[in-house]
C-alpha cells in the first residue's frame, strides 16, 4: 500500500510539474506577431521585431502585464522625467509585474554616446530578453535600434536605417546621432 501512495505523490507532482511547464510563456512562447497583436491596443507604434526585442511608444499599464504574461523579461524606457511621466510609478508597475526596469532619460535633441554605450550594454544582456523597448513617440526607439542591428548585430546601415524609420524615428537629429555614433563605433563584419 505504501508503494502505491508513493507512486500516486510521485504522478501528482511530475505531472504538476509538467503542467506548469507547458503553461509557462517561457516554455511556450508567443510568435512575435501574435505578441503585437496582444500588446497593439496598449503600446502605440508597437512593432515585435523578432524573439528578443518589441518597441513601441509610451505604454499603458495595461502593457506591462500582457507584456509579462506572454514572457517579457525587461522594459526599457529612454524617457525623461521632464516629459510628464512619472518614472517612479512607472517602475513601480513594471516591477509589479515581475519585469526588470531599466530607464535611459534620452533628450531627442541631444542623444549622448554614453547612453546608447548603455543601451547596447542593457540590450546584449540576453537575461533581458524579450526586452520591451519604448519612448513617448518610438522616434528615440529607432535610433537606438538602428545602433544595436549596425554594431552589435552586424546589419548594414541601410537595412537598419529601413528598419528604425518603420520603428518610428523621424527626427533627422536622432540620425544623425545614430550615423556618428555607428561611423565611430562599427565593427568590421
Amino acid at each position: 500500500m505504501t508503494n502505491l501512495y508513493e507512486f500516486t505523490a510521485a504522478a501528482v507532482i511530475f505531472f504538476s510539474t509538467i503542467t506548469l511547464a507547458a503553461e509557462s510563456p517561457k516554455a511556450n512562447p508567443m510568435r512575435p506577431e501574435q505578441i503585437q497583436q496582444l500588446l497593439s491596443p496598449d503600446v502605440p507604434r508597437v512593432l515585435c521585431l523578432d524573439e528578443n526585442f518589441a518597441t513601441g511608444g509610451q505604454p499603458t499599464g495595461d502593457a506591462y502585464a500582457k507584456a509579462a504574461a506572454s514572457g517579457f523579461s525587461s522594459v526599457l524606457s529612454l524617457r525623461t522625467a521632464n516629459e510628464g511621466i512619472d518614472l517612479a510609478r512607472e517602475r513601480a508597475q513594471v516591477e509589479s509585474k515581475k519585469l526588470r526596469y531599466f530607464n535611459i532619460p534620452v533628450n531627442g535633441s541631444s542623444p549622448r554616446a554614453e547612453q546608447a554605450d548603455e543601451f547596447l550594454r542593457i540590450a546584449r544582456d540576453k537575461t533581458n530578453h524579450p526586452m520591451l523597448v519604448n519612448c513617448s513617440t518610438a522616434n528615440r526607439v529607432g535610433a537606438f535600434m538602428m545602433i544595436l542591428r549596425v554594431v552589435e548585430q552586424g546589419w548594414s546601415e541601410e537595412k537598419a536605417l529601413e528598419e528604425a524609420i518603420k520603428i518610428g524615428l523621424r527626427g533627422e537629429e536622432l540620425k544623425k546621432f545614430a550615423k556618428d555614433y555607428i561611423a565611430s563605433h562599427k565593427v568590421k563584419w
